[in-house]
């Protein structure tokens, strides 16, 4: 009987050990971005997210001309097309195309839509991953009924480090080349849950005119940027460790506040 009780007692502490354990995994789910909200006096905008799950549908902001919005699409987990308007009028778009869930290539079109003359533009990145550290950019403008590498620009290298960009590099047509180097905090970037946007390494590889708008940068980074040559920032983090405001540097001892993040 006193080993029937015993064997009846081990099993009871089993299965409330594993009960126990499996209250112990977190469940927690992590914030979503739900705004940005510039503090330069001279723009003063404020951008909103949508979302389907965790995947963007749309960026939308107020300015100066009317409503601009960024409405994104998917193919399975990858954003495969962007579409820019301003007042429900079609900008600008950007496709991309995936090789191995990497991304391949993108083509930057600016339409002549709207009251605003814009020329019509095209511009292609296509992607050689060097290893799994670097990847070289040949960026293309559209010329002649023909893909011709852009001058004086016409490549960009970057450079990786625990899914950071640490280094990009431009060169020239001749054979010139300028670099930036980045810095970064430990904590994780306010775009780190929205679905596939650490695929897109396109930022600040060509200008977007479009894009920029939105203060949409440094999307495809791990962790934030804290330093470039040029550029010194801090931020101030909410329980989960995002960032809920950034300062730039003003003088040694005084940075400003720029933008307000709130998540959801």
């Amino acid at each position: 009987m006193n080993k029937l009780i015993l064997l009846i007692g081990a099993l009871l502490l089993a299965v409330t050990s594993c009960s126990e354990n499996k209250t112990e995994i977190p469940t927690k789910e992590k914030p979503l971005l739900k705004t940005i909200q510039e503090i330069n006096p001279s723009n003063g905008t404020t951008t909103t997210f949508t979302y389907e799950g965790d995947k963007i549908t749309q960026a939308s902001a107020g300015l100066y001309m009317g409503v601009y919005k960024i409405i994104y699409t998917y193919t399975g987990d990858l954003i495969t097309q962007e579409d820019g308007y301003i007042n429900n009028v079609l900008y600008v778009s950007t496709e991309y195309t995936y090789e191995n869930s990497k991304l391949k290539t993108v083509i930057y079109k600016e339409t002549n839509s709207g009251t605003i003359s814009l020329a019509m533009n095209l511009n292609k990145l296509v992607y050689t991953y060097v290893s799994e550290n670097s990847v070289d950019i040949d960026i293309y403008t559209y010329s002649n009924n023909n893909w011709e590498l852009r001058t004086p620009f016409s490549k960009v290298k970057i450079y990786f480090s625990g899914g950071n960009i640490t280094k990009r590099e431009q060169f020239t047509a001749n054979g010139g080349v300028s670099s930036i180097v980045y810095e970064y905090d430990n904590s994780p970037n306010i775009y780190k849950n929205i679905m596939g946007f650490d695929k897109l390494f396109f930022t600040s590889s060509f200008t977007n005119t479009f894009n920029r708008h939105f203060n949409i940068q440094d999307i495809s980074n791990t962790n934030n940027i804290i330093h470039t040559e040029s550029d010194h920032y801090k931020y101030n983090y909410n329980s989960d460790g995002f960032p809920v405001e950034k300062r730039s540097y003003y003088t040694d001892t005084v940075y400003l506040v720029e933008k307000i993040y709130s998540y959801y």
